[in-house]
């Protein structure tokens, strides 16, 4: 089972970033399940506009979708290409 490192980078206390992290961690166990992975969901002060998720480094989101849906959509094909790429290496 691959162990990946999602970072939610923003402002501290910014209501924005928390919103991120907070989606993230509703959906955490779906994902976990549906890739057979185990993400770490860590947020990161950075003095930003808005914030970004990254997923092992790779940009994932930048800025806060108007639903979680599209949060769920960007993760999944995100986890597609890293996990696709860890699987040829």
């Amino acid at each position: 089972m691959a162990k990946l490192r999602v970072r939610v980078q923003g402002r501290s206390g910014d209501y924005w970033r928390y919103t991120l992290s907070s989606w993230l961690r509703e959906v955490k166990e779906l994902l976990e399940q549906e890739y057979n992975v185990s993400l770490e969901i860590v947020e990161e002060d950075v003095d930003i506009d808005v914030p970004r998720i990254l997923v092992e480094n790779e940009m994932v989101l930048e800025g806060v979708p108007g639903e979680e849906g599209y949060l769920i959509e960007a993760l999944k094909k995100a986890l597609d290409e890293i996990l696709k790429k860890t699987t040829r290496q």
